[in-house]
């Protein structure tokens, strides 16, 4: 073997200085996009967990107002009742990471008969303030009242 043979195959035999730098510059690019595509995972988890955390919370008023007797339920009309705030504590005390306000509407659908209950859950997260969550039920009086 010559000594020309010899050069160019150890030419061949590894990577430039420019290919790394090219597969390093793609390998940022790639873990950027990860990084960003993590925050934006995080971000909507949050924002799932508060809706989830609404809607337990409208269940739970809902079942409340289903509880009550007829004569018990006001009716409201299409207003809705002064909102009562309600938080999520994170563990331990004064570690309050939500406040929820709570209101609810009751109308008579058939007069002593049917009502139509709504209740309503707002909140306001960084970045989406007026977030809210809404159930509604029928309430049958089935006291005969």
């Amino acid at each position: 073997m010559s000594a020309c043979d010899v050069r160019s195959t150890r030419a061949r035999g590894g990577f430039t200085l420019i290919e790394i730098m090219i597969a390093l510059g793609v390998f940022g690019v790639g873990m950027l996009a990860l990084a960003a595509m993590q925050l934006h995972a995080m971000r909507g988890g949050s924002g799932g967990r508060h809706s989830t955390q609404a809607a337990a919370i409208a269940e739970s008023q809902m079942e409340v107002l289903q509880r009550l007797r007829w004569t018990d339920l006001t009716v409201t009309g299409a207003a809705f009742t002064t909102p009562v705030a309600r938080t999520n504590l994170v563990q331990g005390p004064g570690a309050t990471e939500m406040t929820y306000l709570v209101d609810w509407r009751v109308a008579n659908v058939t007069t002593g008969w049917t009502r139509a209950i709504d209740v309503r859950v707002t909140w306001d997260e960084p970045k989406r303030p007026g977030r809210s969550v809404v159930l509604s039920s029928l309430r049958y009086n089935r006291e005969g009242l």
